[in-house]
């Protein structure tokens, strides 16, 4: 049996069982993407059940043993949880049928040793290097930051997810290293809608007002238009400029996000959030909302879009303004050719974005040196361009720069030149 046959007969039994989005990359470089089996190949190899040689080739004409073909089959049972009841149909006719390879493989086919098999762990590694320039201000730093995810099924309905992240600082300066679990969440459903309780990433959007991490609940409804309701504390003090040495508090956040897929190439975007010091302190109402600030709290919506007018082109773009009484709005718009994949060696992608993020519009942005010398109260406004590039597999390499003033003094032109360079490794 040759192993594109087996490879096109096994999709059917893999499909949705990874439970994964595949990315369009071509694994093999003798299945091109026009091969009739070109999809399943491509499905199993992204799901782990298949792999190719050293050359990256995959040799789909050759002949596999009954002890290959036992191989494919133990991966499938290892991910069959995720499996519909037709599909563990198929998979228990397979593990019948190749039970002696299966037992030679250790593999117990009628109780899988599914307690190594539900959970996930991964792993990514980052060296970053940052340099910020200006007439009055210089500064660098040398970082490393390395995540370990776990991923794990409760049952059928209910997953866990962990990520312990560990950041260090690679100049001796010891004071600023950290370890923190800075995700901690179950996600599955609940009354019609997919929950995710605990600490976990809220990016909205294109981040370009908010990418923080939120100790709350998300709940999120629809499919062609997603709604995603959240509320908790922001689990960084830094929100707003804030000073996270001296600020005591964590705001109460509160928000809508919405997502609608206009077309396969367009999706609209929009939010609207609610940031509140509920201690109603005037130290903190300060240190979030402005010296004099009397206010406890603070309003803030956005709205943007995302399309891909051709294949390898998209622009991104989104405009957000908050309640505050000066120095309310942000803005940008970005297009970007192509994207490094870590999983395809020789990907790379490159970048060009436009933004203006005044001092009072976002809590938290998701840019690299958003702001004219390195301060959230003088505000930014630039450009930014980048490269990415996959050298070798689970590598990818980043640089960047941007060049911004502030928009706090508009007579001033003075400039902040900000350098990004940076290195990812993904296990």
């Amino acid at each position: 049996m040759n192993k594109k046959l087996v490879a096109s007969l096994a999709a059917a039994m893999v499909l949705g069982v990874a439970g994964t989005s595949f990315a369009a990359a071509n694994p093999f470089v003798d299945v091109p993407a026009k091969h009739w089996s070109y999809d399943a190949v491509n499905t199993l190899a992204k799901a782990g059940i298949v792999d190719g040689y050293g050359d990256g080739t995959f040799k789909g004409d050759k002949t596999i043993s009954r002890y290959e073909m036992a191989q494919m089959v133990a991966k499938a049972m290892a991910k069959s949880e995720k499996a519909d009841a037709e599909q563990k149909a198929i998979i228990d006719k397979l593990s019948v049928e190749f039970a002696d390879e299966l037992e030679g493989l250790n593999v117990r086919v009628t109780k899988l040793e599914k307690n190594a098999s539900t959970l996930k762990v991964s792993g990514e590694a980052r060296l970053q290097y940052e340099d910020i320039s200006a007439e009055n201000n210089l500064s660098n730093s040398l970082e490393l930051r390395t995540r370990v995810h776990l991923d794990g099924n409760i049952n059928d309905q209910w997953s866990y997810y962990g990520r312990l992240q560990s950041e260090n600082s690679l100049r001796g300066e010891s004071g600023d290293d950290s370890v923190t679990m800075d995700n901690a969440y179950v996600k599955g459903q609940l009354l019609g809608t997919t929950a995710t309780i605990g600490r976990f990433d809220y990016l909205l959007n294109n981040g370009l007002m908010i990418d923080s991490t939120l100790n709350g609940v998300n709940l999120e409804v629809g499919n062609v238009l997603k709604a995603n309701v959240f509320y908790g504390k922001d689990n960084n003090k830094d929100a707003w400029g804030a000073d996270e040495d001296t600020a005591t508090n964590h705001l109460e956040v509160t928000g809508l996000g919405l997502n609608y897929d206009a077309s396969k190439a367009t999706t609209l975007t929009g939010g609207y959030y609610q940031f509140k010091n509920k201690d109603n302190d005037t130290v903190n109402n300060e240190q979030y909302f402005g010296a004099g600030s009397t206010d406890n709290r603070r309003k803030v919506w956005e709205a943007g879009f995302n399309t891909k007018f051709s294949k390898n082109w998209a622009l991104n773009t989104s405009y957000g303004q908050s309640d505050a009484d000066t120095e309310d709005k942000a803005y940008y718009a970005e297009f970007a050719y192509k994207g490094a994949d870590q999983a395809q060696v020789g990907s790379y992608g490159a970048w060009v974005n436009y933004r203006h993020l005044e001092a009072n519009a976002a809590p938290k942005t998701t840019f690299d040196g958003p702001y004219a010398f390195d301060s959230q109260a003088d505000g930014g406004k630039g450009y930014e361009i980048g490269v990415s590039y996959t050298p070798v597999l689970n590598t990818v390499l980043t640089v960047k720069y941007a060049n911004l003033k502030a928009t706090t003094d508009t007579s001033s032109s003075e400039k902040t030149k900000y350098y990004l360079a940076q290195a990812e490794f993904f296990f």
